[in-house]
């Protein structure tokens, strides 16, 4: 997610900023609302896409000695995490500490630096900035795992990816604790960033999602698998019915969304997106929360009637991510860095 080589953005791929652009507002919507059905639609591929995404273009870095791929990654993810998490701290500690949800925990300043520390998210200091030092260690073990033979990667990731599955899939329903820096993650989104890789070196996606008539099969046909693995995950009592049915769930969600976004013709307004993608992960949360403020203070909008409706949802999900566009081209102009970007972009 803006991370990607200098080749890649001197010669950009329209599908990926679209894929992007379209990921992170359904990211975006489903922190906004609480419908389950619409939850988990998006998150069953949203985030996945974002590591096959960042696998389409890992060719590179796949070659680079490890200096020089440590030193790329942690100006392309841990600055920006650095940077943001001090910006969201700050929020945290003048506002919503004391005027948001999170004033009734009991957090103190120690509690968010240690977390910040860790790379991680909480119910007292949410952040999705998790995203970026769980790509971080997801990327370096995966350029190591490359450095194996082929069928020694290939068992590697499978094995990696079932504990992994396990976890991803109950760590929310059962609160299960999440190591430094998302490592509990990375075996799960291992296998997106290697499925990734391959298909960008096979070339699937422009030798099987290149015509309307295809991709709208594949996007049919995978709406329908997916439908009933979920009508099968939810209706079972057997722990390996309901993991398998969550991977079959990722798998054709993410595969239904690959084949739309090819469907997609060349967007400004998306590529604009796409390419600004760690300042939106970062700050949308922080602008959604004042939105929800002055809907409930100045309004006095209930915040559920916010959740419940999904059309009330998509247009505060718009209105979020307009409201950042300024903050975008700012940053872009003046300081770069700090959404990941090695020179300044015109605004």
């Amino acid at each position: 997610m803006g991370v990607f080589s200098i080749l890649y953005i001197m010669t950009r791929i329209p599908w990926i900023d679209n894929c992007k652009a379209l990921a992170i507002s359904l990211v975006a919507l489903g922190h906004l609302q609480s419908i389950y059905l619409v939850n988990e639609i998006i998150f069953s591929f949203a985030m996945p896409a974002f590591f096959f995404l960042s696998g389409y273009t890992f060719d590179r870095s796949a070659n680079a000695p490890f200096p020089e791929l440590l030193r790329k990654k942690f100006r392309s993810l841990i600055v920006p995490y650095i940077g943001f998490s001090a910006i969201l701290f700050a929020f945290w500690f003048f506002v919503r500490r004391n005027f948001g949800l999170s004033y009734q925990t009991d957090a103190t300043v120690s509690d968010v630096l240690w977390q910040i520390l860790c790379g991680t998210n909480s119910t007292f200091f949410v952040t999705p900035l998790w995203f970026l030092t769980c790509l971080f260690m997801t990327e370096i073990l995966f350029w190591g795992l490359l450095r194996f033979g082929k069928k020694l990667r290939i068992l590697a990731i499978v094995l990696l990816f079932i504990p992994g599955l396990v976890y991803w899939t109950y760590m929310d329903l059962l609160h299960l604790p999440h190591l430094f820096w998302n490592i509990d993650q990375t075996c799960f989104f291992l296998t997106f960033l290697a499925i990734g890789l391959v298909t960008s070196k096979r070339n699937f996606t422009e030798k099987y999602l290149c015509s309307f008539k295809r991709n709208l099969f594949v996007i049919l046909v995978s709406a329908f698998v997916f439908s009933l693995a979920f009508m099968a995950r939810e209706q079972t009592t057997s722990l390996l019915v309901f993991v398998s049915m969550q991977a079959v769930m990722c798998f054709t969600g993410l595969l239904a969304f690959i084949a739309i976004v090819k469907n997609i013709k060349n967007n400004v307004v998306l590529n604009f997106i796409g390419q600004n993608t760690i300042t939106i992960l970062a700050l949308h949360i922080m602008v959604q929360s004042i939105l929800r403020g002055v809907l409930f203070k100045v309004f006095h909008v209930a915040p559920e009637w916010i959740e419940t409706s999904l059309i009330v949802s998509v247009v505060l999900t718009l209105v979020t991510i307009a409201a950042l566009v300024p903050v975008i081209l700012l940053i872009n102009r003046f300081t770069p860095w700090l959404a990941g970007k090695s020179r300044i972009a015109k605004p």
